[in-house]
């Protein structure tokens, strides 16, 4: 018979409660830790993100890089959507977020307007169940998130790939303005 990660922590946690008097261990943080991985396990096995469950620090929210995160949403967590594109609100929902508060920024500073909408067009695909156009925030249910968690680091890279390619062009352009503006001077 297979001992679960569960049973094991109930085991294991069992024990240092019937000591914990006389143990250095602080069984509350070990307690929470393997609530933690718990939690961790649950992201990769039930809903399939490709995550490192050992990782996972927080019930209630985890950073996964730059622009995606897992939390709890709804009044009870002072979590809601800014700018809802159709006025829903999440309650008590774990969401997956996709958030890009600069907009075309993260392709640079000249600010490539058309290739980051083609880019968030593209994350839409994937079928978020929130929109926060204004701010450029998707959010996905976790029963959706594993398509477009999983797809991101290739999706994005695509578009960094492209931005390269482009960026050269632009800067082409605006040189070759700039040049045009002093010859006419």
């Amino acid at each position: 018979m297979k001992i679960t990660e569960k049973q094991a922590y109930s085991e294991i946690l069992k024990a240092l409660k019937k000591y914990k008097n006389i143990c250095i261990f602080d069984v509350n943080n070990l307690e929470i830790d393997a609530n933690n991985h718990l939690f961790g396990l649950k992201l990769k096995n039930e809903f399939g993100l490709n995550i490192d469950p050992k990782r996972i620090n927080s019930l209630d929210w985890n950073k996964f890089g730059q622009y995606r995160s897992i939390a709890q949403y709804g009044k009870k967590y002072k979590r809601t959507i800014f700018w809802s594109d159709d006025g829903n609100q999440p309650e008590d929902e774990l969401l997956f977020q996709i958030s890009f508060p600069t907009g075309a920024y993260i392709f640079g500073d000249d600010y490539p307007v058309n290739l980051f909408e083609k880019f968030f067009l593209e994350l839409k695909g994937f079928n978020p169940k929130y929109t926060d156009n204004a701010n450029k925030r998707l959010y996905f249910s976790m029963d959706n998130a594993k398509y477009i968690f999983n797809s991101f680091d290739e999706v994005i890279k695509k578009y960094y790939d492209l931005n390269k390619e482009d960026y050269k062009k632009r800067q082409i352009i605006k040189l070759k303005e700039g040049l045009k503006k002093l010859e006419n001077n």
